[in-house]
This record gives structure tokens, sequence and C-alpha cells, in this order.
């Protein structure tokens, strides 16, 4: 067995009213949970409390890194911690890294997420929390001008956005991304996928660039869904913190983010996770039992 982690930022369980809530306006299906609606087309739905029990607006960096360590970072810094990882959450990164721990258990991990080499060699370069986590397990990043022009990696949002970024190659599409991702599961136990426009659009975003994130989010789960094997794999959505689900306001919300689970470690998954640091250690767990190294 192998999962497939997408990771939307900024995505949390919203309300049904469709002026609000842009999964309800375009009737989302298998995101029907963020849509309002927890009988929505999924295996497992768990609601996680993106607030981690800390007062304040739910942030990235504490929410990423909770996500991909098991530890609450927020109760770790005392605070919510915007954007990337700084002192002190690295560390947590860097000791707790879900790709570290799958390495232990001798899963195979990687990100399906391709760099650009002009990122990497800036003075400065930001490293998201994923990116911290993947450098700790001592795995190859996936560059955009190899193994994304052969397939094998997809840039952080997988249509029309590589121009943004100085990049040249061919725009995709959700068959294709998906088809992507599949190939990737079919050499790993873990893949990792992290799509962060829908956190950007609900920030400073139109109502239409709203839309158009919840379709691209809805579209990429369901021909994720559709086009990989769920007899032998596992698609596991979730978020750091609540933001595109309610278009009235451009700010995080205090809604709990999803853990929805399809396929075949989706029922194991779903009885493991009730809180955000749950994750990472549920995750190791249902697949090192799949290799019998539990």
């Amino acid at each position: 067995m192998a999962v497939l982690l997408l990771f939307f930022d900024g995505t949390g369980v919203g309300r049904t009213d469709p002026h609000e809530n842009p999964f309800a306006a375009i009737g989302a299906r298998r995101l029907g949970a963020l849509a309002g609606r927890p009988d929505g087309e999924a295996d497992a739905f768990v609601p996680l409390d993106a607030t981690l029990g800390v007062p304040g607006l739910p942030q990235s960096a504490t929410g990423q890194t909770t996500l991909l360590t098991g530890v609450n970072a927020a109760a770790h810094a005392g605070r919510h911690m915007v954007g990337i990882p700084g002192p002190t959450l690295r560390p947590l990164l860097e000791r707790e890294s879900l790709f570290l721990k799958l390495g232990r258990a001798g899963a195979r991990a990687t990100s399906a997420n391709a760099y650009s080499h002009q990122h990497l060699a800036s003075r400065r370069p930001r490293l998201s929390a994923s990116t911290r986590a993947l450098l700790a397990a001592r795995l190859p990043l996936r560059m955009w001008d190899d193994e994304g022009l052969r397939g094998l990696a997809l840039f952080h949002d997988y249509t029309e956005w590589l121009c943004h970024a100085g990049l040249s190659g061919p725009t995709g599409d959700p068959a294709g991304a998906a088809t992507i991702l599949g190939r990737l599961l079919d050499g790993h136990d873990f893949v990792f996928y992290e799509y962060f426009l829908t956190d950007l659009m609900g920030h400073r975003g139109s109502r239409e660039d709203q839309l158009e994130q919840a379709r691209r989010a809805e579209a990429l789960v369901a021909a994720s869904v559709e086009r990989i094997d769920l007899g032998r794999h596992t698609v596991v959505v979730t978020s750091d913190h609540g933001n595109l689900e309610n278009g009235s306001h451009g700010r995080h919300t205090l809604n709990p983010v999803p853990f929805l689970a399809w396929g075949a470690g989706a029922a194991a998954l779903g009885r493991a996770v009730r809180r955000m640091t749950d994750v990472t250690p549920a995750i190791v767990d249902v697949l090192a039992r799949s290799r019998g190294t539990s």
C-alpha cells in the first residue's frame, strides 16, 4: 500500500452558504466536507481543530510543522507563527520530520513538488515546512527542468503558473497531474504534494479567483481518486488552517481543517486521526503495518 497526501494550504471546513463559501458555490463533491457537507464523497472524514489549543488565528508555519511532525508546534512556540518556519520551528522539523520517520520505518517517501534552481540559488531562499522536512530526511528535491519536464514532478500549481516563476514547459490539467502522482506512487510508499494558491487567493484573490481555486482543488482530488488504484493505495487530503472556505474576508479562519481519505487505508487512518498531531504518526503506523515492520 502507498499513501498520497494532497495538502491544500488554507482550506477549512466551511458552511453550506454559497455566497460565503466557494466550495459550496461550485457544488464540490469529493471535497463536499469543505462545503459544509460532512457526508460528502469520502471514505473517511475527520474535522481537525486548527487552533491547536492556542489562542489566535491558526497560521501556516505552526500548522504545517504540526502536520509534518506530529508535534503541537503552536504550543511549542507559545503562539501561532506565520509564513515559513523560523529558528523556533526548524529544530522540530529537523528532528521529527514525517519523511525522516518514514525512512526509519523502511518506507520510501518523496515529494511530488518541482523546485526551480532560481529559487534555491537565491540569497535567502524561503524554505517551507515541507521543504525543511524533506531536507531533514536527506531526500532529493525534484527539479522542474529535470523531473518536471519528464513527467516526474508537479509545479506548486499544476496548471499555468509556471510563467509567474519564470519557467517554461507544458501547462497541465487534473488528469495529467493525477497521472504523474499515480506514477510516483508506483515507486514509493508515500507521496506528498503541496498546493498553496488556495491560501494565496483566499487572502487577495477576487471572487472568481477564489471560485477557480476551489474548482482546481476539487478537480485534482476527483482525478486522483478516479485514476489511482484505491484497492492498493490511499488518497489523503488535509490542510493547515482555514481561509478559502470563507470568501467574505481575506483572513484565516477558526474553522477546523479536513482530514479526508479514500481507499485501502482510509478506515484505519480515519480511526487513528483525531487531532492535527495525529497525522504524522497515523501515516507512519499504517505504512509500517502494510510493510509488516510495526
